[in-house]
Formats: structure tokens, sequence, C-alpha cells
């Protein structure tokens, strides 16, 4: 079992919908999860619409596969059937993004982790 840490964020849509939609879906595949609230950041790349972004920690249990990559498809998959296309990416449009940013301690999106979008979500949990 690992430690991860997850930031979710939409910048279209019924955008608070489709980030509680993520929320609630993590807690089925994590245990003993922590959520930070919703709140509105600009787009970090200063390309698009503002997002609703939170932060999530819990608990990821699978035996004898790589956590990392397990963790990241599933994550594709369900940004796949939440409406995230290659169309909504080339028009800068993100219904749902779910990225594993600290996997077991470890920072495995340094990026991500340097972000406002990240940080905010972050230091509220980590209180």
């Amino acid at each position: 079992m690992v430690k991860v840490v997850i930031s979710i964020g939409s910048n279209c849509g019924d955008r608070i919908t489709l980030v509680e939609e993520a929320i609630e879906w993590l807690k089925t595949i994590l245990i003993q999860t922590e959520c930070s609230s919703i709140y509105e950041t600009p787009c970090a790349k200063n390309t698009g619409n503002s997002y609703l972004n939170a932060v999530m920690s819990g608990y990821y249990q699978a035996e004898g596969i790589d956590m990392k990559d397990s963790l990241e498809e599933l994550f594709k998959e369900k940004e796949h059937r939440m409406g995230r296309t290659a169309k909504c990416r080339g028009a800068g449009e993100v219904p749902i993004d779910i990225d594993l940013v600290i996997l077991n301690g470890d920072v495995v999106k340094a990026w991500d982790y340097r972000q406002k979008f990240f940080q905010i979500g972050y230091q509220e949990i980590s209180k």
C-alpha cells in the first residue's frame, strides 16, 4: 500500500460537478482519503480558462504491479470517460485532469508540485 497525493482540475463545462465526480470516483479506488476544498485558480500556463481544483490524498493498494504506471493509466481512462479527448486538448478545454503528483513521499510531477493550483490544496490537507 502506498500513499498518493493527486491533483484534480477542470476548466470547462460544469466544472464543479466534474471535480466532485472525480473526487467521488477516487474515493472508490483509494482508502483513508482526505480532500481539500474546491477552489479556483487561473490557468497556470496562461493559455485558457481558469480552473476549479482540488487536491486529494489517500492510500492505493495493488500488489505485483508498477503503482505509478497503474494509477496513471486508471486516471487517463477516467479522464477519457469524463470527456477529455484529443479534440478538447487542442482547444485548451480540460473537462477533467487527474494527476498523480506525489507517490510514497516522492514528487513524481515536479512542475505540478510547484504550481499554485496544487500548493493551495496540498497546504490545506497537510496541516
